[in-house]
């Protein structure tokens, strides 16, 4: 997408609990994980796919699997599959769980397939495998955080064939308390047929708009059209070291839009030019 920095929307998911077979029923008192197992060697597993802002930036979520076994479980392979994935993906960082404990292991997202399939939910299994034996837990994704990266990569692939955003650095006059202005650059792909509405854009930790709680350009871009430059009067959102610590989000910047009438949120993410000077100026208008 050349300059573009897109990412998916910030995603949370559930705890998720396995699914099994193989000793006697447990007491109804004690609600624990449900034992999963294919060889015969029983272990009580449970799973959730989680998402931070810095795994969206990062095109990754991570499966993290929770081992009540009664042992310590060291995964020689950890394998998310899904129905709307071509391939399974195979997680990364594998390392030992103790007993009791619960590790996160990292699946790199592929491209999409757009599609009728990719909206499609059905199978969803973690499958772990270690010198004890291999078992698969089913994965009970609520908020589904799959779902959401394939819609927002097409929604992005879509948006691309009409306009390129970017974000230019972040102008400033300096000096405590000072504002800013921040611009959005839609520069038109050039191909006929689309029509970009860029309805609203929202603050991030570090950056929010100066007079209101977002920002409401409603610009207008035809895909064939002349370039749009989106000014944006901006202050500091916080002035404190924390907001400097914050994962992917401090520079990305949610943007309500409608692309030919189909509403979608995208967020558009700084490059280090930009970001640098957005930093900057917090910085110089906080104090700090």
């Amino acid at each position: 997408m050349g300059r573009t920095r897109l990412a998916g929307l910030l995603l949370l998911a559930p705890v998720l609990l396995g699914g099994g077979c193989g000793d006697p029923e447990p007491e109804a008192a004690a609600p624990t994980p449900t034992p999963a197992t294919t060889t015969g060697v029983e272990v009580g597993l449970a799973a959730e796919l989680r998402q931070s802002s810095l795994d969206v930036a990062r095109g990754q979520m991570q499966v993290w699997v929770e081992n009540n076994s009664g042992a310590a479980l060291l995964p020689t392979a950890v394998t998310y599959r899904d129905d709307r994935l071509r391939t399974p993906l195979a997680g990364a960082r594998l390392r030992e769980v103790p007993d009791g404990a619960r590790f996160g292991f990292v699946l790199a997202l592929p491209p999409p397939t757009c599609g009728p399939r990719s909206a499609e939910r059905g199978t969803q299994e973690v499958q772990v495998r270690s010198d004890r034996g291999e078992w698969s837990v089913p994965v009970d994704d609520e908020t589904d955080v799959l779902g959401r990266h394939l819609a927002a990569r097409c929604l992005e692939r879509a948006v691309a064939q009409a306009v390129d955003l970017r974000w230019l650095p972040v102008r400033h006059d300096g000096g405590r308390g000072s504002t800013a202005t921040m611009v959005l650059e839609v520069r038109p792909s050039g191909a006929a047929g689309h029509v970009l509405v860029i309805d609203t854009i929202s603050g991030t930790p570090l950056l929010g708009a100066a007079r209101a709680a977002y920002w409401s350009p409603a610009v207008r871009v035809r895909s064939d059209g002349d370039p749009v430059r989106i000014a944006l009067e901006a202050q500091a959102a916080r002035c404190d070291d924390h907001v400097f610590m914050e994962g992917g989000g401090s520079t990305a910047f949610r943007v309500g839009l409608r692309l030919d009438g189909q509403a979608g949120q995208l967020l558009v993410r700084m490059d280090d030019r930009a970001s640098a000077s957005a930093v900057a100026f917090v910085r110089e208008s906080c104090g700090l």
